[in-house]
């Protein structure tokens, strides 16, 4: 049997022999520590007990949510359907459907799905168990930016366009209809009109206008809301002078440079609208305690490092969910996330894959999102420049570059690359599912891909000797942070610990060091690893928007490394106007990170999570890096 098979199986099996056991008391104990930094609010009052999947409630609302307690396990598996073997994910499909340029778009006819009345899912109440988000509020413009810890808001929030969780093309939410210039300098929006904003189940008062859409870029990317996201500030503000308001449903979005995908900041990949009149009413803090959004389902609760409670809204706009309501449980342990499954406290959850086949001989189902999800890769640090400012625009006077580090010299970053053994990987933690990443934030299925690219191999001979003739012939010491469960990949803390090794045995000293969500960001944002990796993942870029993974490199809240080239590349992508340009200046700045060895790419993954057939009859959602926390509006429920 191979090291690492020895490895994964000893970690695995000494586990679950005691899963039965030990992860009940962690369920009967309650919630798990922080593991991020949250954004501050109010205390809000504990979540009450969630209740059975047999029993109804009197009324479909309920008053309160609880971090889930045990019951005993069952004595057979539950599920009447049977698996005899983990589903494999559906192999990375050989075209991705590129986000064609949008054009207009006829405008549909809303159907409201009426409510369940004759027919009642077994269970009122879905229930997820997840990974915590990075951050956590109840409205997007408390979220910092942090596109994976979105995903439970989309079930209040609507956006203008959305990308279809099948094609990956933009359809529309609350936008009737959009066009693009030829300079691509300007897009139009339609909006629907009479659109209400729900609370408590029902339409309120409030209907959507150009003024939310307004209103809510503003405090969704700006300061004093948000801290700025640069791709935003150099291409449109605020100011007047980018919005050609032509009624309270039109408006003309005017922009500084051509942006052949800005429509994609208008898509539930980012922001949600929120209401200009709530706010000017209530004020920001009334709002976030009782937010009022478009999305299906309406605000009950919310607590930090619990969960989210909403409920469904009653013939919605778009589509009424089948759930009456809906419950995300915020728990880090993966552990407790498995027990949660088996002693029926949720029917979906996020679990390693290395589980999946305990869940599936107990009769739970494997679900794969309906598109590749994400990429995981490491960021390589030390590649800074103290010139240049920080994540936020400013230029840190007394920040010293570790000129000395190893992390500087481009045959040590090939090195790093040629230890890891990825085939091993891929089958030890993927079930040789994942595909090899050949070129960061470049993904295999675009059009313009290169079919010559292929991934790194693995010669830990050649990597011993590039370190060596780097000046390092008996190695360095350099760290791999090693990041605790984060949603779309509750893999990545085990498999850093597993690179570690691959690493040591190229003759490297490896400290690991463990760190929470939030630190992905700030850690290389403070510019703290100058020698050391840092697992991350992040959702796929949709065609043209390279440039916006390439940000995450320079003055940006995640600030990786300072390079001139990127600056440059930065520049021509959002300088380009047409689509073969755009598409040239992409396959260039991918070559330029590969054959500077930027990067430690890993894997492109189709998310999967486990669910309870039970109580879900179908799930089917494009997950991103967010984990199964979208899309539940269409959900469906087994009934009774």
């Amino acid at each position: 049997m191979k090291p690492l098979q020895r490895f994964r199986r000893w970690r695995i099996y000494g586990i679950l022999s005691a899963v039965v056991v030990l992860t009940l008391v962690i369920v009967a104990c309650g919630g798990d520590d922080a593991t991020a930094t949250p954004t501050p609010r109010p205390a809000v009052t504990a979540m009450p007990s969630t209740p059975r999947a047999t029993a109804m409630p009197s009324t479909p609302r309920p008053t309160a949510m609880a971090t889930p307690r045990a019951t005993a396990m069952p004595s057979t598996p539950r599920p009447t359907a049977m698996a005899t073997a983990t589903p494999r994910p559906t192999a990375m499909p050989t075209a991705m459907p590129s986000t064609p340029r949008p054009t207009a778009m006829p405008r549909p006819t809303p159907t409201p799905t009426p409510a369940m009345v004759m027919r009642e899912p077994v269970q009122p109440r879905l229930r997820v168990s997840m990974s915590p988000p990075g951050v956590q509020a109840t409205t997007h413009w408390k979220l910092a930016g942090w596109q994976s810890a979105q995903g439970p808001l989309y079930s209040m929030y609507d956006t203008l366009l959305h990308i279809d969780r099948y094609t990956e093309e933009w359809k529309p939410y609350l936008a009737e209809s959009w066009t693009v210039s030829p300079d691509a300098k300007e897009w139009t929006f339609r909006l629907k009109q009479g659109i209400p904003f729900y609370r408590n189940k029902q339409p309120t008062n409030y209907t959507v206008t150009v003024a939310d859409v307004i209103h809510s870029f503003e405090i969704n990317f700006f300061p004093p809301y948000q801290a700025g996201i640069p791709g935003l500030a150099v291409n449109s503000t605020t100011d007047p002078r980018h919005f050609d308001v032509k009624s309270d449903h039109e408006f003309v979005w005017k922009l500084d440079k051509p942006s052949l995908t800005w429509g994609y900041w208008s898509t539930d990949d980012r922001r949600g609208v929120a209401s200009k009149a709530y706010w000017d009413d209530v004020g920001e803090e009334a709002y976030i305690e009782d937010p009022i959004g478009t999305g299906p389902f309406t605000y009950v609760d919310f607590a930090i490092n619990q969960g989210l409670l909403v409920e469904r809204v009653e013939n919605h706009y778009r589509k009424t969910p089948e759930f009456h309501e809906l419950q995300f449980f915020y728990v880090p342990e993966e552990a407790t996330r498995s027990a949660m499954l088996y002693t029926n406290e949720a029917d979906i959850s996020a679990i390693s894959r290395a589980l999946h086949e305990q869940a599936t001989s107990r009769g739970y189902q494997v679900v794969n999102s309906t598109t590749p999800s994400l990429y995981t890769f490491m960021f390589i640090g030390g590649m800074f420049d103290a010139a240049r400012p920080d994540g936020y625009g400013k230029v840190v006077p007394d920040f010293v570059v570790d000129e000395a580090s190893p992390m500087r010299i481009k045959e040590v970053r090939e090195a790093l690359n040629l230890a890891i053994n990825r085939n091993e990987l891929n089958s030890v933690f993927f079930n040789d599912q994942a595909v090899p990443t050949t070129r960061w934030a470049f993904p295999p299925t675009w059009s313009h891909s290169d079919p010559t690219w292929t991934p790194y191999p693995y010669d830990p001979d050649r990597a011993r000797q590039l370190i060596s003739d780097a000046g390092y012939p008996n190695g360095f010491e350099m760290e791999v942070y090693v990041p605790s469960a984060i949603t779309g990949l509750p893999e990545a803390g085990e498999m850093s610990e597993v690179i570690a090794q691959y690493f040591e045995q190229i003759g490297l000293d490896v400290v690991l060091r463990p760190i929470n969500t939030a630190q992905m960001s700030s850690i290389p944002r403070n510019r703290e690893y100058s020698r050391g990796v840092m697992q991350t993942r992040f959702g796929p870029p949709g065609r043209g928007d390279l440039v916006r993974h390439f940000k995450n490199n320079v003055n940006w809240r995640q600030e990786w490394q300072q390079h001139q080239e990127i600056y440059d590349f930065v520049d021509r992508l959002e300088a380009a106007s047409d689509w073969p340009t755009l598409d040239a200046i992409e396959v260039e700045a991918a070559n330029w990170a590969a054959d500077n060895h930027l990067i430690i790419p890993l894997f492109w993954v189709v998310g999967q999570v486990v669910v309870n057939p039970d109580v879900v009859a179908s799930y089917e959602s494009r997950h991103l890096h967010m984990g199964p926390s979208r899309h539940h509006e269409y959900t469906v429920p087994v009934y009774r």
